[in-house]
């Protein structure tokens, strides 16, 4: 199986760093501070994205796989609905996705192989496969957040957070970007072991989609096509 196809999983099935003391007691009281305004950062979209039942966004998926000398980009449309089902399908390239119809997580890059599907069961445990319930459901519980910096994301003021797992994950660090002006999550970043990166980048975010086609999260492999199960 490629790397691109794992870290895809890993995104799917979502989804420690010490805190080191500084050389004065100041210096620690601005980090700890800086930490508490971060996770209210994080905690006001978490209240903001409870309780909705889909959405839908643009996005741009950049992906960085130093070891295979690997630089993709890939764009595309993106929804998710509760609980469980979740699909990202690409326009360029072509017919790439990722999907999750309720009880499979199926992943299809015709772009790299056209004959060759993954297919991976879901898993009781955070088997909700949204990666916005991965960053922002009891982000107190779940990480260590800090305070990096404004920055802005396709012209939008944001709020940068990096997020360091303090339970087992399928990465070792995150980045995320909310709205300064609605917290909404505009930009993640995941930060493989290996050094590898995939940043999702969302526009045009929709939390009343009206016109997602019926088929949007089912996926029936193409004839021909060898299905790799995991």
């Amino acid at each position: 199986m490629s790397s691109s196809c794992w870290l895809a999983i890993r995104l799917c099935l979502l989804l420690t760093l010490a805190f080191t003391p500084g050389n004065g007691g100041a210096q620690n009281t601005v980090r700890e501070s800086d930490q508490v305004a971060a996770m209210k950062i994080l905690e006001s979209a978490a209240i903001h994205y409870r309780g909705i039942d889909a959405l839908c966004a643009d996005f741009t998926q950049h992906l960085l796989v130093p070891l295979l000398g690997e630089d993709r980009t890939g764009v595309g449309r993106l929804c998710q609905a509760q609980p469980n089902r979740f699909a990202m399908r690409f326009s360029d390239p072509e017919g790439d996705l990722v999907l999750v119809d309720g009880s499979f997580v199926w992943l299809y890059y015709p772009s790299l192989d056209p004959k060759q599907v993954f297919k991976v069961p879901m898993v009781e445990n955070g088997g909700h496969y949204d990666f916005h319930r991965e960053f922002l459901d009891e982000p107190a519980r779940k990480y260590q957040v800090t305070y990096e910096h404004e920055d802005k994301v396709a012209g939008q003021p944001t709020h940068r957070l990096r997020l360091i797992p303090l339970v087992p994950a399928q990465y070792e660090a995150a980045v995320v970007w909310i709205d300064r002006a609605q917290p909404l999550l505009r930009q993640i970043r995941i930060e493989e072991e290996n050094g590898s990166v995939r940043t999702i980048t969302m526009e045009r975010i929709d939390f009343n989609p009206i016109s997602l086609p019926e088929d949007w999260f089912t996926f029936t492999p193409p004839e021909g096509a060898h299905v790799i199960s995991g």
